[in-house]
């Protein structure tokens, strides 16, 4: 349903919701704070700045580990029926958060309760405090562009760790500004999955990380809009088949000749 680490408006997030066309409402808690639709709860933090309502809590996202801090609207407590809902796993909660007062939000998915604490202290009253490990709806491979296993580059802006198979955790604000500032075509050879699958491939493609951390000596502070770019599978899979992986204009230039071998 949602691609995770891509951005979305409220408006896209919930026309996704409302296939049937069902009018976007001009006030309500969809626009400010947490709304159950079946068992889909979804949920807009602000980490570092305050929210519609002007509320600013202490939200935090940990992307070395994937897990999120989050505060309920002040005077929320475990018996209210969305809190008790995420409590008991009769509701799903995705969480769709932003670091600045952009009208979009970033995709970090389900969370999965580790602990909760009601009466916690706001700056203006209690309300429950969750910890959330995050994780991905889908089944499938993920969709975010993690390098392959076989990868032996570790991105400076994650760590390797271990799971069914390799993946590298990553930060979704540095993928956020990378996207944000090139857009979802592939920086290589062109190439759109919105133009080619319409709605299906909006705001999807992978980024690469530049200058794998062998090369740069150790973990380095990434500039999203010079050490990350977005490319298509098939690109990203050709940098990654060498070692150490290609530089996206040695691609490009591989891709110019062939293209012209064969005019």
């Amino acid at each position: 349903m949602f691609v995770r680490f891509s951005l979305y408006t409220r408006k896209e997030i919930w026309e996704i919701l409302h296939p049937d066309g069902k009018p976007y409402p001009n006030g309500g808690d969809f626009l400010t704070g947490y709304t159950s639709f079946g068992n889909i709860l979804t949920v807009f933090p602000t980490i570092g700045v305050s929210g519609r309502t002007g509320d600013d809590y202490d939200n935090e996202y940990f992307p070395d580990t994937e897990k999120l801090l989050w505060y309920g609207k002040t005077g929320s407590h475990s018996k209210q029926p969305n809190i008790a809902g995420i409590i008991d796993n009769t509701l799903e909660p995705h969480f769709f958060v932003r670091w600045d007062d952009k009208p979009t939000f970033t995709y970090l998915g389900v969370g999965k309760v580790i602990l909760y604490e009601d009466g916690a202290t706001t700056k203006k009253g209690t309300a429950i405090k969750f910890l959330f490990q995050m994780t991905d709806p889908s089944s499938g491979i993920a969709e975010d562009g993690v390098q392959e296993a076989s990868a032996n580059e570790t991105p400076s802006y994650g760590r390797k760790i271990s799971a069914v198979v390799n993946r590298y955790e990553r930060d979704p604000e540095y993928r956020r500004k990378c996207l944000e500032h090139y857009g979802y075509d592939c920086q290589i050879c062109g190439f759109s999955f919105k133009d080619v699958y319409g709605e299906l491939g909006d705001k999807f493609c992978h980024v690469h990380h530049i200058e794998p951390v062998s090369e740069t000596g150790g973990e380095v502070i990434t500039d999203p809009t010079q050490d990350l770019i977005p490319v298509c599978p098939n690109c990203h899979a050709m940098l990654h088949r060498q070692r150490p992986a290609m530089k996206p204009d040695e691609l490009r230039k591989l891709l110019g000749s062939k293209s012209a071998e064969k005019s």
